[in-house]
């Protein structure tokens, strides 16, 4: 080997072995930063692994809105605007709501919130993004999966009912009926 300056060094001259050992020190630094990457990548996509429902809903509650049946009452009573969606299946809405309500059973939720013609057969305007937005559901889970879900579509002002329908209609759960409406003679 020889330097710039035309001198012949011997392979096992200090020189050399210095640059040998630098090398070595940068191989070993490029692999520990590739350690290092490769904990970063799988410690940050780590997610947590829930027993039940009822555990991921405990989560979930932290990070949402929830209105109590009181200030729903008194959100009615004032005649605030706001989209009051009952999640539960047609026939538990059927047998029992929250009067001016819109049915849409959670497993639709995400695919009928903002689809125009859905709306349409409601009489209604697609939701804004910025609308005011109660959901509920029997006891109140199901809303706060629904809430979140809706919050990750976009929507800002959000919230789930506390205690659901059950807590709404307190000890006599069909009291609250929708008035049929219709055609002719209805």
């Amino acid at each position: 080997m020889y330097l710039l300056n035309g001198t012949n060094v011997q392979e096992n001259s200090v020189l050399f072995n210095h640059d040998k050992l630098l090398n070595c020190k940068m191989k070993k630094m490029k692999f520990n930063i590739s350690i290092l990457a490769l904990l970063i990548i799988i410690f940050s996509s780590c997610t947590a692994i829930y027993e039940d429902g009822k555990d991921i809903v405990s989560v979930v509650k932290s990070e949402i809105n929830e209105v109590s049946v009181d200030t729903l009452k008194s959100m009615i009573e004032k005649g605030e605007e706001f989209l009051l969606l009952d999640i539960r299946q047609p026939a538990d809405y059927e047998t029992g709501n929250i009067p001016g309500s819109f049915s849409i059973p959670r497993g639709e939720l995400e695919f009928l919130i903002l689809d125009e013609y859905f709306w349409e057969e409601q009489f209604m305007y697609t939701p804004l993004k910025t609308d005011k937005i109660i959901v509920y559901c029997t006891s109140g889970n199901r809303a706060t999966l629904a809430t979140q879900s809706l919050m990750k579509l976009g929507f800002e002002n959000v919230s789930n009912l506390e205690g659901g329908w059950t807590a709404f209609a307190g000890e006599n759960p069909v009291a609250e009926m929708q008035p049929e409406s219709g055609g002719c003679g209805g």
